[in-house]
């Protein structure tokens, strides 16, 4: 990354996360390594994973309203998704390899502009997302400050990332915004995102408010997301974790 292109490169990308929040990365991972981190996790979901069903507070619990986790105002649509919590994911996973190597950390860093550290939580440091027919994600905003998705398998259909960059004040400042986005309401600088094995997708998900659409068809959408914070030490709430895992640790 030091040198023409690499430079050439990061400046890209800043731009664009300056702008957006976001930014992506084609061909991030090579197919095979796709391929090979998708069956293990993919299995390991299904035996080692949590299914939630439910509906979450929008602001995961980090929000400064007087109602908390369970205001109306707050709380999303039922939906379903499974996880695969860090402590779950196999030690000599690709994935946990690229989580704790440098080179990825110093990427993120460069790209938003300041030091940033891993995220230190026992169960979402790093984690698999598993999207079965019909199940999506509800929209939120995320714990963690910077979050890198790795997409490693795409559904048939659906599964799409949907989110409004930096919206978080927005929002925190007009409920009625954040009702009708919660309703179904799309909203004027909603942008969509579809699911391509390989891709890297690296987002302030504590500033913009995001969602997956329902996935529909045999093939799940799974994905990686690996997590980062300007500070070192951070963790999940106690809200997220026993909504997303089921324990506490």
């Amino acid at each position: 990354m030091d040198g023409p292109r690499g430079l050439a490169l990061l400046d890209d990308v800043r731009r664009e996360f300056d702008r957006t929040s976001l930014v992506v990365m084609d061909n991030f991972l090579r197919p095979e390594a796709v391929a090979q981190v998708a069956a293990r996790v993919r299995e390991d979901a299904e035996t080692l994973g949590y299914r939630f069903t439910g509906a979450n507070n929008v602001f995961l619990g980090t929000s400064a309203g007087a109602g908390g986790a369970s205001d109306p105002a707050e709380v999303g649509r039922m939906h379903s998704k499974s996880t695969l919590a860090y402590d779950r994911i196999d030690p000599d996973s690709p994935l946990k390899a690229l989580f704790h190597g440098e080179a990825l950390l110093r990427f993120v860093s460069a790209v938003v502009g300041r030091p940033v550290f891993r995220s230190a939580d026992p169960l979402g440091a790093m984690t698999v997302h598993v999207h079965h027919d019909r199940d999506e994600q509800d929209w939120h905003f995320d714990v963690s400050e910077y979050t890198a998705v790795l997409h490693l398998l795409a559904p048939e259909q659906g599964g799409v990332l949907e989110y409004v960059p930096r919206s978080r004040t927005a929002v925190e400042e007009d409920r009625d915004t954040l009702r009708a986005i919660s309703a179904g309401e799309r909203h004027s600088l909603t942008r969509e995102l579809a699911t391509t094995p390989g891709t890297l997708v690296l987002h302030s998900g504590r500033v913009s408010l995001h969602r997956v659409t329902p996935v529909h068809g045999a093939t799940p959408r799974i994905s990686a997301t690996l997590s980062y914070n300007s500070i070192p030490g951070g963790r999940l709430n106690p809200y997220t974790r026993s909504l997303y895992f089921g324990r506490s640790q």
